[in-house]
């Protein structure tokens, strides 16, 4: 698990404190004590769990910029709006581009842009009004 998480890191990079921390943070405090068990984890892990496990690693990693394709899809809204939470809590300085077909995570953004394609051609984005901040 050690190296699942950490990727695409060094597994030595973070301190056991440290991925428990982004586990606990991501809602995989059950895989804590599985830290050190190699398996199939792509197999053995859900895709909500996956999703999470991506959670955690960008936790560990800190990046500038977080690019999320569909990556609350697999999980319900209560948990969306927690993964959301915790990536703006954990990572204020960080901007979160998310691509979604749900229209419940525009909430969790400053800007809202639509992609609109006509015939064959080209598509493009179209900024939409402003969606009030999830608590407003």
């Amino acid at each position: 698990m050690r190296h699942v998480i950490t990727y695409p890191n060094a597994v030595d990079a973070f301190s056991e404190q440290e991925i428990e921390q982004a586990l606990t943070d991501a809602g995989l405090p059950d895989l804590c004590p599985r830290i050190e068990k190699d398996d199939n984890w792509p197999q053995r892990l859900s895709g909500g769990e996956q999703q999470r496990v991506a959670l955690a690693r960008a936790l560990l990693a800190k990046p500038d910029w977080i690019f999320m394709d569909e990556a609350t899809a697999s999980l319900d809204p209560d948990a969306e709006e927690a993964l959301y939470r915790v990536l703006k809590q954990r990572l204020p300085n960080a901007t979160l581009v998310s691509i979604a077909h749900r229209t419940s995570v525009a909430a969790f953004h400053d800007t809202r842009l639509v992609f609109k394609r006509e015939g064959a051609g080209a598509g493009s984005l179209t900024p939409v009004a402003a969606v009030p901040a999830v608590g407003e």
